[in-house]
């Protein structure tokens, strides 16, 4: 008797595990120190700029970088306030550096994902008994992050947070 073997295409689904809460815990302090250093550094540039050349400059070109320093010592302040809230409570203040933080984080985990050819993502505090270290994608998520840390760095870091989120926005909308 011949029994019929029928062949399904089995589909192989990778499965990794993140501590999420470690990953925020992480980044969210990493990002603020940051973004306060690179702002502290910006406005001490553009005062020391406008300090040399101050009378070779317009009062159009003194009002423009009065503006400039005006604003980001603005966003320095929030930036401030919000890593002394996070550094005693845990818990972002600003919607805008929330938002900034979670876009990094979900992009992260999902480029991690795609580059590792993993199908599933699951958080460490969900409902999963056991995962091997070998799946553990934690490490490589807050490596990509740290990419973003370093592009930021590397990148004029000066317009307004909400206008960074806003673009990021843009390019996300037209991705899908």
């Amino acid at each position: 008797m011949m029994i019929p073997i029928f062949i399904y295409p089995i589909t192989l689904v990778r499965v990794g595990y993140i501590d999420l809460d470690f990953i925020i815990q992480t980044y969210t302090k990493n990002y603020l120190d940051t973004e306060i250093t690179l702002r502290e550094d910006y406005i001490s540039q553009l005062q020391g700029e406008y300090n040399e050349n101050y009378f070779g400059l317009t009062e159009a070109e003194k009002s423009n970088i009065q503006i400039k320093l005006r604003d980001q010592r603005d966003v320095l302040s929030m930036l401030r306030y919000n890593l002394l809230f996070w550094d005693r409570t845990g818990e972002i203040r600003d919607d805008i550096i929330l938002q900034i933080i979670q876009r990094d984080l979900i992009e992260s985990i999902k480029k991690t994902s795609e580059l590792e050819g993993f199908s599933m993502v699951l958080d460490n505090t969900g409902n999963f008994i056991y995962g091997s270290e070998d799946i553990n994608l934690t490490d490589r998520v807050l490596f990509r992050l740290d990419e973003k840390l370093l592009d930021l760095q590397n990148n004029e870091p000066l317009a307004p947070l909400s206008l960074e989120l806003e673009e990021n926005i843009d390019i996300l909308s037209t991705e899908n």
